[in-house]
């Protein structure tokens, strides 16, 4: 299945904006249907399960969607200007924090915040792009967007790691 099959898969409508609520009853109908013991297929189910795996991350939905609307291609490791030394810093913070509860908290809070601060970058991008084919200016935005997202998740994974935590959470 490609991700960009994944809106069909579910029968959700091709946005970026779709509600987890939203997603998880698509995907409850679909795969009622598709359920081997409700006489569906083993594949079919397979597709059902991809297609929310790809739609409930809110990177790969966005992927899926500049795939739909045929995006140009981007450079894939665009990051906004001064970002690379603003992640710097956030890590040096990191550092110094190491081994106080309190600080690495309230610096996960941050890259958290942030990291959902991109997400809805990303959704208002989507939003102002029309529901056509995406301009490469807007393609690139996302791209860019994804990126912050990306570096977020890994710093709050190190953060995780860090205080003895197991996964992160969402």
């Amino acid at each position: 299945m490609l991700p960009s099959e994944a809106f069909q898969v579910l029968g959700v409508e091709a946005r970026f904006d779709l509600s987890s609520r939203d997603l998880r009853a698509a995907w409850m109908r679909r795969a009622s249907v598709a359920h081997p013991d409700a006489a569906g297929a083993v594949d079919e189910s397979a597709r059902v399960n991809d297609a929310m795996r790809v739609l409930s991350d809110p990177i790969q939905r966005a992927q899926a969607l500049l795939e739909l609307r045929g995006a140009p291609e981007v450079e894939a490791r665009s990051l906004p200007q001064g970002f690379l030394l603003e992640m710097m810093e956030l890590r040096e913070r990191a550092d110094e924090c190491a081994g106080d509860a309190v600080a690495t908290a309230r610096l996960r809070g941050e890259a958290a915040s942030r990291r959902d601060a991109a997400v809805a970058e990303i959704a208002a991008i989507f939003a102002g792009s029309g529901a056509g084919s995406i301009a490469p200016e807007h393609s690139g935005q996302v791209a860019e967007q994804i990126n912050i997202v990306r570096a977020f998740e890994r710093m709050l994974e190190q953060l995780d790691r860090e205080a003895g935590h197991g996964s992160p959470s969402p």
